[in-house]
């Protein structure tokens, strides 16, 4: 009886390991950077001017993903906004942990750059002329509107638009996640 009983305790525990096993491979399978879209800080780029324009052919995306593409749940043009799963958002709400204010992004496909930007906290008194984020999310809803400029454009300012660039819109309604 005794031998039974610890084959089964063996057995188990084999099958357990294998379990976990099994449930890591898979939780690493969705998130290998370089696929999807994906929000990478960026480690080197230069500005035009004294504003916040990032002069994109300068920009270095680091190797730290801001948001991997798993946490993207969903894209509404129309509104330009981005719908993440509650993790990503208590990550990025998480201000003591995670200073994102003011940090520099690129929105990446399949990891080459579409378009770049900052996250910027609405509570900010500085205007930025340049794609913003504000990661703050007051709503309770998980969402991440993309806007151009803080706290709205500024006259006379242009802020490319790629916001809806076509390989956004492709890699999202394949893949189910375009409102």
């Amino acid at each position: 009886m005794h031998l039974n009983i610890y084959k089964m305790k063996r057995l188990l525990i084999i099958l357990f390991i294998t379990f976990l096993a099994g449930g890591c491979e898979k939780y690493q399978s969705q998130r290998m950077p370089g696929s999807g879209l994906e929000f990478y800080r960026i480690k080197d780029y230069q500005k035009e001017g004294t504003g916040f324009k990032i002069v994109e052919s300068s920009v270095r995306i680091s190797d730290s993903v801001i948001i991997y593409y798993d946490e993207i749940l969903s894209y509404d043009p129309g509104t330009y906004t981005f719908t993440v799963t509650r993790e990503c958002a208590d990550r990025l709400n998480d201000f003591e942990l995670n200073q994102i204010h003011g940090t520099p992004f690129a929105v990446t496909v399949n990891k080459q750059v579409v378009y770049t930007g900052y996250f910027w906290c609405g509570f900010s008194s500085t205007g930025v002329n340049w794609v913003t984020i504000d990661p703050l999310n007051f709503t309770g809803k998980n969402q991440l509107r993309v806007s151009l400029g803080y706290p709205g454009p500024i006259f006379g300012d242009n802020i490319p638009d790629d916001r809806n660039d076509a390989r956004i819109i492709s890699l999202l309604r394949n893949d189910g996640k375009l409102e």
